[in-house]
């Protein structure tokens, strides 16, 4: 076959273009997300001490349920796998770590993002886990302390390119970095701190610490005073009712977790967001 001049200068053109590619993931992409993953972090000082009583262990199981741990770890919090970008990610299993890791170890873990090793986690929300209080860390500990061991914990696979290429370009953020960016959310008086604190450590895992929604959030603000009144809060919460279009996340999550709120819970909560939105200037429709 006769190769046209045309057709050989394409295939260099292409050739030029995919070594670029290539040296551009040698040179940059790799080197530097793996700065990034490879970071140590320093540690804040962690004075939790796991809690022992039964009283201890429900809270903490209480929490687990309705921060939504299963949906990472697994309903049996025995692990799990997710996508991030493209790469395969293993959520720890927890019945194993909870016995192998030290209180410190698990409570940066869990409010600071850290690995024990001080490199940052990637798929930790602990952006919304740093509201727990140490009590509420020490019955978290507690509880996965009295978890049977069941199963291993598997390996990480490598992580893929397009991962890659997302932290080393800024698109992604390690978790400790999410942490140190949080802002909680706003205040609203003291008598709905109570409701401030659940939706810090509950809701701002999708809508963002401070509840704004905003780039990288899958939930949008969380403004409800022109979408719900208490009666309609209860029932997305406890996903009651039948879910609007593009809520098929708040769903889930309603069947998994949130409805596990007692009703003094979920009235709180809407105490809270009902002075957000006072606070915000969020005028009701009509």
């Amino acid at each position: 076959m006769r190769l046209t001049s045309g057709w050989i200068w394409s295939a260099a053109l292409g050739l030029a273009v995919g070594l670029g590619a290539l040296g551009a993931i040698e040179g940059f992409v790799i080197p530097r997300s793996q700065a990034i993953l490879d970071a140590r972090h320093p540690a804040a000082a962690a004075a939790v001490r796991a809690a022992t009583s039964p009283e201890a262990v429900a809270r903490g199981a209480h929490l687990v349920q309705v921060t939504d741990c299963v949906a990472c770890h697994g309903g049996r919090l025995t692990g799990g796998v997710m996508s991030l970008s493209g790469s395969t990610i293993y959520a720890p299993n927890l019945t194993v770590v909870g016995k192998t890791r030290s209180d410190a170890e698990l409570d940066r873990a869990i409010r600071q993002g850290l690995k024990p090793d001080g490199r940052s986690e990637l798929a930790m929300p602990s952006q919304a886990y740093a509201a727990f209080t140490d009590d509420e860390a020490a019955s978290i500990i507690a509880y996965l302390r009295s978890l049977p061991t069941r199963g291993v914990n598997l390996t990480q696979p490598p992580l893929g390119l397009i991962l890659r290429a997302n932290l080393a370009r800024g698109a992604m953020k390690t978790e400790t970095q999410r942490v140190a960016e949080a802002r909680p959310p706003v205040a609203a008086g003291a008598g709905v701190e109570r409701g401030r604190h659940l939706a810090a450590v509950a809701c701002s895992q999708c809508h963002g610490a401070d509840l704004g929604g905003g780039p990288g959030s899958p939930g949008p603000d969380l403004t409800i005073n022109t979408y719900y009144d208490r009666a309609q809060f209860h029932a997305l919460m406890r996903d009651t009712g039948r879910p609007a279009e593009g809520m098929e996340l708040m769903s889930q999550t309603a069947l998994s977790s949130f409805s596990h709120f007692d009703d003094g819970e979920v009235d709180a909560m809407f105490d809270y967001l009902m002075a957000r939105d006072r606070a915000l200037g969020v005028k009701k429709k009509g």
